[in-house]
This record gives structure tokens, sequence and C-alpha cells, in this order.
């Protein structure tokens, strides 16, 4: 899940004591101005086949995807960054194919290279935007705890975020995958399970002042998580 180790996390804990509103808020805006030209793209241009509406768009779509560029992750999808730059990689090959169609005035290429576009916008939203609400939510709580309070051996605090991710999971395990991942259901409704054993057991030990203990409980959530985050790829 995480992209950066305990000591780097111990470093940053030391820098910061809260973890911020934005950095908990799974969000790119500049993905959401793309989103606006492809919506063009996808819904007008390209059921109305109108070749003449794609490349009248394609200056704005060059440079709300150079913006991308620009836009840093949050901190709570700091473990997407190779995911991310890899659709980013995607984009705009695309986008390069699309300009290529253009030039040659190819109508069946541009139609074909909008849709590989569109789809390739989409697969960046699946990675800001999780399937499961209810996933993202438990994580904001995850991401506190692990980069945040841990560091420092917080342990007034590592006792409110365990509390806090135990009544996360209620809502997780009642929680319904979309229609493009329903038939992960079952596996997904498992691996909850084991997460939600490792929470409560999480919190019991935190009533302790066993630092190992706790700190490998936290592992052991941390990893449970990460099995259920991957049930979608």
């Amino acid at each position: 899940m995480f992209a950066t180790s305990p000591a780097q996390a111990q470093e940053e804990g030391a820098a910061k004591k809260e973890a911020t509103e934005a950095e908990l808020t799974a969000s790119v805006p500049a993905l959401d101005d793309l989103h606006e030209v492809i919506f063009e793209l996808w819904h007008d241009a390209w059921p109305e086949k109108n070749t003449d509406l794609i490349k009248s768009l394609l200056p704005d779509a060059d440079e709300k995807t150079a913006a991308l560029d620009e836009a840093a992750l949050p901190g709570i999808l700091r473990d997407k960054q190779a995911a991310w730059d890899e659709g980013k990689a995607k984009l705009k090959a695309a986008l390069k194919r699309l300009h290529e169609a253009a030039e040659a005035d190819d109508a069946k290429a541009m139609l074909d290279e909008t849709e590989a576009f569109h789809a390739a916008f989409e697969g960046l939203i699946r990675i800001v935007r999780p399937a499961v609400p209810e996933l993202d939510a438990f994580h904001q709580e995850l991401y506190k705890l692990y980069h945040y309070y841990v560091p420092e051996y917080d342990l007034e605090n590592i006792r409110t975020a365990a509390a806090a991710m135990k009544e996360k999971v209620p809502p997780l395990a009642k929680a319904k995958l979309p229609k493009r991942v329903a038939d992960k259901q079952e596996a997904f409704d498992k691996a909850v399970k084991q997460l939600g054993a490792s929470v409560d057991k999480l919190n019991e030990i935190v009533k302790t002042d066993d630092k190992k203990k706790v700190l490998d409980a936290v592992e052991k959530v941390h990893d449970d998580y990460q099995t259920v985050e991957h049930i979608f790829g």
C-alpha cells in the first residue's frame, strides 16, 4: 500500500503532526479539468462522427493533458504513482495517435483514437477514485495512523485511529461492488472479513503499551488492507 518505508515515514512524521484535508482527499483537479474536453470529444464529437469538432478540440486536449505533468498526487494516493505515470503515458500516446490521424484526415482512425484517448482517461479516473468509497474512508484513517502516529509512536492517537478504523469496517463489509468488478465480490468480502479481524485485534493490543505488539498489529492491518485493495488490480 505505502510507497514509503517505515524509516521514511518516521522522517515525515517528525516534520508534520497532522494530515491536511488536501492530503487525505483523493482528487487531482487537473484531471477534472481534462474531463471537460473529454466529455465533448466522447459525448458529442465521437457519437456524431464529427471529425471537424475533434480537430477543433485538440489544442484544448493538448493543453489539459500537458497540465497533468504539473499535477502532484495527494499523499493518500502516493502508492499509486507508478500506475499514474503509466496511465499518463497511455493517455499521451493515444493523443499523439489522434493528432496523426487528424493530420492524415483519416476519419476512422480519428474516431478509434478518440475512443482510445477516452479509455486512457477513464483509466486515470479509476486510479484516483476508488471503486469502493467505503474502502477510501477506511484508508484515510489508516493513512493517518501509518504516516503520522506510528512514526512517533503516539499511542493515544494510535488508539484513536484504531477505533476510527473499527467504525469503518461494518460499512465496508456491507459494500456492494460496482458492475465492472462485481465478479470480485466474493474475494472482496473474504478479504474485508480478514481486515476486520485484524482491526479488532489491533484495538485489543493498543489497550496495552507493548510497542512491538502494537507495531506488528499495525503492519498486519496494513497487509490485510493491501490484500483488499489489490483485488481491484
